[in-house]
């Protein structure tokens, strides 16, 4: 299973400005975003990701999975989404056996460190906006003691002062 972590992060790393909100990123990097989410045909967020994306939920271009520890959304029955508490490898174990072969994770912070803990990212592209947002949720949590090097595979920039990194992960 390959697992590809695709984000949208301020300057400085944040995936959000204040809590939640996420107006700022920019739509050249939604092009990218359901580019890389259909081709992968099952995107996996946190519930935090879940309430951004409610209003329109489930997206239509992949499997929506979504890990919570919510009894209220472990609860739900949505066409085309799956509501989990399972661990990381339990997520990917559960995609694989549907007959997935790659999956987008696409937040939040929390999710995304604990994939990334057990060492189940594969490739990262991260679209960096040009804005340094000094309250908001980080793209990675808690990683003060870990150590993963990355190798560039490309650089685009894709309009409005909008870069895309996309790098792989070196296990």
């Amino acid at each position: 299973m390959k697992i590809i972590l695709y984000m949208a992060t301020s300057v400085n790393g944040n995936i959000t400005s204040g809590k939640e909100n996420s107006d700022w990123v920019n739509k050249n990097d939604w092009k990218y975003f359901n580019k890389v989410t259909k081709t992968s045909k099952v995107m996996v967020m946190g519930s935090g990701t879940f309430k951004q994306f409610k209003d329109d939920f489930p997206q239509k271009q992949a499997l929506n999975v979504v890990v919570t520890n919510k009894k209220d959304l472990l609860d739900k029955q949505i066409r085309g989404a799956i509501f989990t508490n399972k661990s990381p490898k339990e997520v990917v174990n559960l995609i694989s056996k549907m007959g997935y072969k790659q999956m987008a994770l696409i937040g939040g912070e929390k999710l995304i460190t604990s994939f990334l803990k057990e060492n189940l990212i594969d490739e990262v592209y991260i679209d960096i906006h040009p804005y340094l947002i000094g309250e908001g949720k980080r793209l990675f949590t808690d990683v003060s003691k870990m150590f993963k090097k990355l190798k560039l595979l490309e650089v685009n920039e894709i309009g409005e002062d909008l870069v895309l990194l996309h790098y792989k992960v070196i296990k």
